[in-house]
C-alpha cells in the first residue's frame, strides 16, 4: 500500500513540473466540450479523467453525458470537485439503491401486519378492467431522493445552460424511440431519466412521454456538445465490449447482445464524426461491467490512467494558472444549504392520498429544513407500497418566499392491488397439505390512506377475510377497522402419538377494532369481537361425538410492537403480539371468561449469523372452554419431529431459539439467500390450566436447508423431539407465523 501512494505522489509530481515547463497551446477563446458516455458502473472512470483535467488546468466549457455520463457530468456541471463526486459515488450503498422497498421496521404499522402470512413479493394490479404487471425490477425511490440532494441547492436554474458550466443530458422517448435533450428543467429529474435503464430502473413520466436510458439511441452525445457550440470536444467512452458469442446463451443473454450490438454500432457512428483536433479516452476497465455497481468505484484509477494516455493531446488544451483559476473560481459554486421553509404544499395531481403524505411529513412552515428527516418521512412513506415515486423539490413563490413541495406518484398498477403467498408442507410420511393465500386490496379509498382488503385461503385452511381500515385525525396515526372472517379446517385428535380421530373446525364471525399507531412500531388497540365455532366429526368412532358450537362476544385490548427487518428469516429487530380478551354473556358469549395470548420474537445478527429467540403462550380459564379458544403445535421449528397441529389445548406455552447462518453473498438485483439452520424447542398444550408444568414440556430440535424464493420461504429439513418422534420436512412459510397456530 505505501508504494501505491508513492506511486500517485510521484505521478502528481511529475504532472505539475510537466505543466509548468509546457507552454500553453490553447487557442485564444477556443471553447471545449466534455462528452461522457454511458456504460453503468463503469462509469467512475470518468472521475478519474475530471482529475486529470483539473491537474492539467483544461477548462471545460460546456458538458453532455448519457446514463452514469449525466450523473458525473451533472455533478460536474453543478459544482462539485471530482474528488466530492467521488466520494459521493463510493458512499452509495448500491444494494439499499436497487431494492426499492422501504426497509420492514419503516413501514407503516398496517403494512406490517398485512405482509404477515403473505410471503410472495410479487404484486399485479386491475386497472380499468385489465390486469397491469409489473414492467420493471427497481422503481427508481432511493436513486431519485439521491439525486434530488445531491443538486438540492446546486441545481436552481431556470436553464441549464445557467449552471456554473453548461450542460446537457440524453434520454430516449420509448414512444418514439428517439432521443430527448434536456436543456432546462428540473436537474434531478432530467438525470433520472438519462439513466432509466429499460428493465432495471422504472421510466420517467414527462410532459406526455415515457422517458429511458438515452443509451438506447446517443450513448455518446457528441453531436450534442457540436450543438452547444464547443469547438473541440473530449470523448471519454466507458462502453463495455461484446460478450463472446459462447458465453450467449439464453434468449435474455440474447436479447442483451442484440441491443448492445445496436448500441455499440451508434457509438461508432458518432466516434467516426470527431475529428483530429478531438480527443478521444477509452479507460482501459478490464473485467469491470456495467453491473458491477458494488466495485464502481475501482473505475476511478482506471480512468486516471486512460486520461494520462491521452496527455500530450490534452496538453494541448491548457492554460494558464490564472486563466484557470478564474474558471475554477465560476465552476466551484458555493453551495446554499437549505434554510428554513415557509410554506409545505403536497402536490394533489397525481395521487389519491396526498393527505396521507402530509400527514407524516414531520417538516412545517416557518421551520428549519432537515434533509435526513424528509428523506426518512418520505422513505417511510412510500413503503405504504401504493406509489410509485415521491419527490420533492424547493420552490419560490409569486410573493418570493421559499417552500418545499412534494409531489407523490400513485402506482401505474392500479388502485386494486393483488398478491399471493404459498405454504406447502410434506412431512414425507403420508402427511402432506397446501396453503394458497390470494390477497387483494383496494387502496385510496381516502385521502388519508383508506384500503379495503380481503384474504382468500384455499388448502389447509380454506378461509375467507375482509376488513376495512379507516384512518382518521390529524395525522392518521388513528383508525377504525371493521371486519369478517370465516374459516374451517381439519383439526386432528392425536392420543398417545396416535390419530384417534379428525374433526372438521368451522369459524366465523367479525370485529370491530379502534386503535392508535405510535409511530411506526407500536400499535395499541381496542376491539368488540363476536364469532361462532363448531366441530363435526370427519373421523374416528361415533363415541368421540360431535362437539358442541360455541359462542363468544367480548372485549379485546391489543399491544403490538414491531420492528422486524423481515418476517421470512429476520435479522435484525422484534416483534412482541400481546391480546388479553374478556368473554361476557352480556355481549354474545354463552360464558363469561378471560384470554391471554401473547407471542415474542427477537433476532439478533453478527456477520452472516442470526439468532433468532421466540415463544408462545395462550392461557384461558377453564370456564371459557369454547373452541376459539384452542391453540396448536407441531411442526418444523414449532416443535419438530411432530406433525402440524398435532398437540391442541385451551392452554398453551412454547419456546424456541432458531440459528441460521447465510451461505450466499448478497447481490444487487438477483439476490437469492440460501440459510443453514437449526433450532431447539420446548413446549406443550393442555386441556386443564391445573395441568399446565414447565416439567410437561416436550424438547425437540431440527436441522433444515432455508431458501428466500420470490415466491415464498422453503425449508427443507429434519426434526426430532427428545422422546424419538421423528418427521422430515419440506416447508413454504416464514419462521415468523401470525397469531397463535
Amino acid at each position: 500500500m505505501k508504494g501505491t501512494h508513492w506511486l500517485h505522489a510521484a505521478r502528481g509530481l511529475l504532472l505539475l513540473l510537466a505543466t509548468c515547463l509546457s507552454p500553453s497551446t490553447h487557442a485564444e477563446g477556443e471553447r471545449i466540450g466534455l462528452v461522457l458516455g454511458g456504460g453503468g458502473a463503469r462509469g467512475a472512470a470518468h472521475i478519474g479523467v475530471l482529475k486529470v483535467l483539473e491537474r492539467e488546468r483544461i477548462p471545460i466549457h460546456a458538458i453532455t453525458g448519457t446514463s452514469v455520463g449525466s450523473i458525473v457530468g451533472g455533478l460536474y456541471a453543478a459544482g462539485y470537485s471530482p474528488d466530492e463526486i467521488e466520494r459521493a459515488i463510493g458512499s452509495i450503498d448500491w444494494i439499499d439503491i436497487f431494492h426499492d422497498d422501504t426497509a420492514r421496521r419503516e413501514r407503516p404499522m398496517r403494512q406490517k401486519e398485512t405482509d404477515i402470512g403473505i410471503v410472495a413479493n410479487l404484486e399485479v394490479g386491475l386497472d380499468n378492467g385489465s390486469l397491469r404487471f409489473p414492467t420493471t425490477l427497481v422503481r427508481g425511490q432511493k436513486l431519485g431522493l439521491w439525486l434530488r440532494r445531491m443538486f438540492l441547492g446546486r441545481g436552481k436554474v431556470e436553464s441549464f445552460d445557467d449552471l456554473p458550466i453548461p450542460f446537457r443530458c440524453v434520454a430516449t422517448d420509448i414512444g418514439q424511440v428517439k432521443p430527448v435533450v434536456f436543456q432546462s428543467g428540473d436537474l434531478a429529474l432530467a438525470v433520472r431519466a438519462s439513466m432509466a435503464v429499460p428493465g432495471a430502473f422504472a421510466p420517467v413520466k414527462h410532459e406526455g412521454r415515457v422517458l429511458v436510458d438515452g443509451g438506447i439511441v446517443n450513448n455518446i452525445p457528441i453531436d450534442v456538445a457540436r450543438e452547444m457550440g464547443v469547438d473541440r470536444v473530449i470523448v471519454v467512452d466507458v462502453g463495455q465490449p461484446l460478450a463472446p458469442a459462447e458465453s450467449v446463451q439464453s434468449g435474455v443473454q440474447v436479447l442483451v447482445q442484440m441491443v448492445s450490438g445496436m448500441m455499440r454500432d451508434r457509438s461508432q457512428q458518432s466516434l467516426s464524426k470527431m475529428s483530429s483536433r478531438d480527443v478521444l479516452i477509452r479507460p482501459d476497465l478490464g473485467l469491470l461491467t456495467s453491473a458491477s455497481f458494488q466495485q464502481a468505484i475501482e473505475g476511478v484509477d482506471a480512468g486516471e490512467r486512460g486520461a494520462l494516455a491521452a496527455v500530450e493531446q490534452l496538453r494541448e488544451l491548457s492554460v494558464s494558472e490564472a486563466e484557470y483559476q478564474a474558471w475554477q473560481n465560476r465552476q466551484r459554486e458555493p453551495y446554499s444549504p437549505p434554510r428554513m421553509v415557509d410554506f409545505v404544499e403536497v402536490d394533489t395531481s397525481h395521487s389519491g392520498t396526498a393527505e396521507f403524505v402530509h400527514d407524516r411529513l414531520s417538516t412545517k412552515s416557518h421551520h428549519p429544513l432537515d434533509l435526513k428527516k424528509l428523506e426518512d418521512d418520505i422513505t417511510g412513506t412510500f413503503g405504504r407500497g401504493t406509489y410509485e415515486s415521491i419527490a420533492y423539490h424547493l420552490e419560490t413563490d409569486a410573493q418570493g418566499r421559499e417552500g418545499l413541495r412534494v409531489v407523490p406518484v400513485d402506482a401505474a398498477l392500479g388502485r386494486t392491488l393483488f398478491r399471493g403467498g404459498l405454504q406447502i408442507d410434506d412431512d414425507f410420511a403420508g402427511n402432506s397439505d397446501y396453503q394458497l393465500n390470494v390477497e387483494g386490496r383496494v387502496t385510496s379509498l381516502t385521502e388519508k390512506g383508506g384500503e379495503w382488503r380481503t384474504l382468500v385461503g384455499l388448502g389447509r385452511v380454506l378461509s375467507l377475510a375482509t376488513d376495512l381500515y379507516l384512518p382518521f385525525a390529524e395525522r392518521g396515526n388513528w383508525f377504525v377497522s371493521p371486519s369478517l372472517e370465516y374459516s374451517a379446517l381439519n383439526q386432528p385428535l392425536v392420543v398417545e402419538n396416535v390419530t384417534a380421530a379428525e374433526y372438521r373446525l368451522t369459524t366465523y364471525g367479525g370485529a370491530f377494532k379502534i386503535g392508535r399507531d405510535i409511530g411506526d412500531r407500536l400499535q395499541l388497540s381496542t376491539s368488540l369481537v363476536r364469532s361462532r365455532a363448531r366441530a363435526d366429526l370427519k373421523v374416528g368412532l361415533p363415541e368421540f361425538g360431535e362437539l358442541n358450537s360455541e359462542d363468544v362476544g367480548g372485549v379485546e385490548f391489543g399491544v403490538l410492537w414491531d420492528s422486524l427487518d423481515n418476517v421470512r428469516f429476520p435479522r435484525h429487530g422484534m416483534r412482541t403480539e400481546i391480546a388479553y380478551t374478556m368473554f361476557d354473556t352480556s355481549l354474545g358469549s354463552d360464558q363469561d371468561g378471560d384470554l391471554l395470548r401473547a407471542s415474542f420474537d427477537k433476532a439478533f445478527s453478527f456477520g452472516r449469523n442470526t439468532v433468532m429467540l421466540g415463544g408462545r403462550a395462550s392461557l384461558s380459564k377453564d370456564e371459557t372452554g369454547a373452541l376459539q379458544t384452542l391453540s396448536t403445535l407441531g411442526g418444523l421449528t414449532f416443535l419438530s419431529g411432530l406433525s402440524e397441529r398435532e398437540l391442541i389445548g385451551t392452554q398453551m406455552l412454547f419456546f424456541r431459539g432458531i440459528y441460521y447462518r447465510r451461505l450466499t453473498r448478497q447481490s444487487l438485483l438477483f439476490d437469492l439467500p440460501v440459510y443453514l439452520a437449526g433450532s431447539l424447542e420446548a413446549g406443550n398444550a393442555w386441556l386443564d390450566k391445573n395441568d399446565v408444568s414447565t416439567g410437561d414440556l416436550i424438547k425437540a430440535g431440527s436441522i433444515f436447508l432455508g431458501l428466500d424464493l420470490p415466491i415464498g420461504p422453503l425449508q427443507l429439513g429434519y426434526g426430532r423431539t427428545f422422546d424419538g418422534r421423528d418427521a422430515v420436512y419440506l416447508s413454504f412459510g416464514s419462521l415468523v407465523l401470525p397469531n397463535y397456530r
